[in-house]
């Protein structure tokens, strides 16, 4: 199976290449890192998109800014191959949708966004949480970032959320301080809070049930998660998960950033 890989910039791309399953790369985004790339692990340098979408068996798409997955992304699961959409899945709710649905209507296998939601410490986490919870998520963001704001690294904690705590959350409310923002993201029977500082540097998470906090300080070893997840996903045909997940969790960071904004919920 010959992957091929939409972008150079991100250190994803390297995670990729690791996985010694990439033939072919188009990186417009980093001429020089792609170069280096190519270099390092024998890769084909593609000129366009389509390019590398036509020559590939499979293809990731790992450009820093969310905003420039669409394209690309649609192209691929058109073309019927499996794709990996790294994070952020998409910065616009109905674009999420829209791959969603495009995926289930042909059955292209699609997977991506942040692969800290495969580390091997989240399910023994998962089990704990249930009715009553309170689950608390601090990671990294910046909203000033130059790849989309808060949409490039936001994404991590909105996808735990989504994962640890369930899609149906039913109010947000949310905060910025100097660049640290604060979620509330409410659940009919739980609630979590996503706390963001463009300092942070590890995940931690901490769950309260009955007045009693447990506090996890979690081991990034995410490197392997996501092209693992992909190989596995190309090679069997079958998603690791219902899409849902990523749709909401774009909706999810949509609601942070307009009610940091404005103030209120949606």
């Amino acid at each position: 199976m010959d992957i091929g890989l939409i972008g150079a910039e991100n250190s994803h791309t390297r995670h990729f290449c690791n996985a010694n399953k990439v033939r072919y790369i188009y990186g417009a985004d980093d001429p020089v890192e792609c170069a280096r790339l190519c270099g390092e692990f024998g890769l084909e340098a593609c000129a366009s998109e389509a390019e590398l979408i036509a020559k590939s068996d499979a293809v990731a798409v790992t450009y820093r800014k969310g905003s420039e997955h669409y394209a690309p992304v649609m192209a691929a699961i058109r073309a019927g191959k499996p794709v990996f959409n790294d994070k952020p899945f998409a910065t616009d709710l109905q674009q999420a949708e829209d791959i969603a649905a495009l995926a289930r209507e042909l059955g292209v296998p699609l997977t991506g966004g942040t692969s800290l939601k495969g580390l091997p410490a989240l399910p023994a986490i998962q089990e704990s949480i249930g009715p009553g919870s309170v689950v608390t998520i601090s990671f990294a963001a910046d909203p000033a970032s130059p790849y989309d704001g808060y949409w490039f690294y936001g994404m991590h904690a909105a996808e735990l959320c989504v994962l640890l705590c369930g899609q149906n959350f039913t109010q947000v409310r949310a905060f910025e301080n100097h660049g640290v923002v604060v979620s509330h993201v409410n659940y009919p029977d739980r609630q979590c809070i996503l706390v963001t500082a463009p300092q942070s540097g590890d995940l931690k998470i901490s769950v309260t049930n009955d007045g009693q906090t447990t506090c996890h300080d979690i081991p990034m070893n995410y490197q392997d998660v996501g092209p693992n997840e992909f190989l596995a996903m190309a090679q069997t045909g079958k998603p690791p998960r219902d899409y849902a997940h990523y749709v909401k969790a774009v909706e999810l960071v949509g609601r942070i950033i307009e009610t940091a904004k404005l103030g209120g919920a949606l």
